[in-house]
């Protein structure tokens, strides 16, 4: 099962960085969509970092299908989730590369890109999440809960993932804000889809205890810890990554394993 299960991890996760990533940058407005002279020395590097990611994601989806020509069938049908997950990675990560390239040359990103990116990102997490709603013969799949399991999870990622590239003492107050909400959205489903799985007779509650316990509860406590100047705001940056990270991870385990009981 977790042969089967680590495709399915990678491709969720690292995508889920890199779209959440993205649209919380978006939002943000962060200081690399202006040369002025607190632009960071080095815009092109969260571009960067979104490409290598959503590369390292698709791979998932290869290792998944397993054979090429799985892959070429599953594109030329539009109306299958495997392909619309491929059109809309395919597409953000298109506009990723514009982004990475105008940032290289100018030393700055354009706005229209960042925004054009922000709602293909966007769309991504949500078909993500769709693709899994849609199994119908999967019932632990198939709740209310999945798509905002997904899209919650990612823009909870996502706001980590600022946090830990961005060099703003202010931006990073604004990105642990933005995961603290974000982490009490994923309370939430995680309380909700707990119930939906437990109406269904499957019992994943361990887990989906360990995943709130590390992401809403563990990154509230380092945000009021950093709000008290008791923690630096990088070692604050670097803990929020890893909680968010783990927790998101767990979740997605318990998920992909209760639909392959």
């Amino acid at each position: 099962m977790l042969v089967e299960m680590l495709p399915l991890l990678v491709f969720t996760t690292f995508s889920g960085l890199a779209a959440g990533a993205y649209a919380i940058d978006a939002l943000c407005g962060n200081d690399r969509k202006n040369g002025g002279p607190e632009a960071p020395a080095r815009p092109w590097l969260f571009p960067l970092v979104c490409l290598v990611l959503l590369s390292v994601g698709l791979c998932g989806t290869l290792m998944h299908l397993g054979q090429p020509f799985r892959f070429a069938n599953g594109m030329a049908n539009p109306g299958s989730m495997i392909a619309q997950e491929a059109y809309w990675s395919l597409t953000f990560g298109l506009i990723v590369v514009v982004d990475l390239v105008l940032t290289k040359t100018k030393r700055a990103s354009v706005r229209p890109v960042c925004w054009a990116g922000a709602l293909v990102s966007v769309g991504l997490m949500v078909v993500t999440g769709l693709a899994y709603y849609q199994s119908l013969g999967l019932p632990a799949w198939s709740g209310a809960a999945t798509v905002p399991l997904f899209l919650v999870g990612d823009l909870a990622l996502g706001a980590g993932l600022c946090a830990l590239l961005n060099r703003r003492e202010a931006d990073i107050e604004k990105l642990f804000c933005i995961n603290v909400a974000a982490q009490i959205a994923f309370a939430a489903v995680l309380v909700a889809y707990g119930l939906h799985l437990a109406r269904i007779g499957i019992d994943f509650t361990g887990l989906l205890v360990a995943s709130g316990m590390l992401g809403p509860v563990g990154v509230g406590v380092v945000a009021v810890v950093l709000r008290l100047g008791k923690l630096p705001s990088r070692t604050g940056a670097i803990a929020l990554f890893l909680l968010t990270t783990v927790s998101v991870v767990i979740a997605r385990f318990a998920f992909f394993a209760a639909g392959m009981l």
